[in-house]
């Protein structure tokens, strides 16, 4: 996958020896320079600001249970922090919780349950775990949650969510086992950023036989509809908007055709 990933994935073999007390990879260069790179501020404020505007509802209400996700997830990895209103976290975290709650609208238009979630690129397992969280706020069901990913970052993903109690099945693209027919999908900054040949062996091998709905965060390229023969594919701006490229990312929706 080119020379790009390779300080990133020898941080991820250097992380999991160590004991999740002693992680850093959230502030660490050789990490953050791939993933985490958006922890500032000026982002998780209007990460915090979509939130309360749009799901502002459902966080008072439940206040405590959503601060308590957060306030674990930021718990390992020594991740920058910075103060919204009431809440100390991680810009990161928040952004989790609302790539749940957009993916839990999705889901729930479908009037869709007992799902069997599959993440392209899981990055740490932070999504994971807030996911599955929210979602059993919510009273929806994970059936199983599989993530996808280089097997560096899947044996940290595997390490980081069983020291939060979060089952987890970990794949490879060259290595597939226990996916499940009519499987959900998500991705976040991830599907889009892979190189086109591995874009199209995850439609080949995942998205045609097995997934009928996807919510992908899309950046870096061109939207496209991954098969027109199977899916409508909806689209719309991210919120808040995150690239400061000509190239804006999009909230991505495939629907299977009827």
């Amino acid at each position: 996958m080119g020379d790009i990933y390779r300080i990133y994935l020898e941080y991820c073999k250097h992380q999991v020896v160590l004991e999740p007390d002693n992680w850093d990879f959230k502030s660490n260069s050789n990490y953050t320079y791939m993933l985490e790179h958006n922890n500032f501020y000026h982002i998780g404020i209007k990460y915090y600001e979509c939130l309360m505007n749009k799901y502002g509802d459902i966080i008072n209400n439940n206040k405590e249970y959503i601060y308590n996700i957060i306030k674990i997830n930021d718990q390992y990895g020594k991740p920058e922090k910075h103060a919204f209103n009431d809440l100390e976290c991680s810009p990161t975290s928040l952004k989790y919780i609302l790539h749940s709650l957009l993916f839990y609208d999705f889901i729930n238009k479908y009037h869709l349950n007992n799902l069997d979630i599959i993440e392209i690129g899981g990055g740490y397992g932070g999504l994971c775990f807030i996911m599955k969280k929210i979602f059993e706020l919510l009273n929806v069901n994970v059936s199983s949650y599989t993530i996808f990913d280089r097997i560096e970052a899947s044996l940290l993903q595997k390490k980081y969510l069983n020291n939060l109690n979060t089952e987890v099945n970990i794949c490879q693209i060259d290595n597939i086992n226990n996916i499940k027919n009519n499987s959900v999908l998500i991705s976040s900054y991830a599907f889009s950023e892979i190189p086109k040949n591995l874009q199209d062996q995850y439609i080949k091998e995942i998205f045609n036989p097995y997934i009928d709905y996807s919510f992908i965060v899309w950046n870096n390229i061109p939207v496209y509809n991954l098969n027109e023969d199977k899916y409508i594919i909806n689209e719309e701006l991210e919120y808040p908007q995150t690239s400061g490229g000509i190239i804006k990312n999009h909230y991505v929706y495939l629907i299977p055709k009827v």
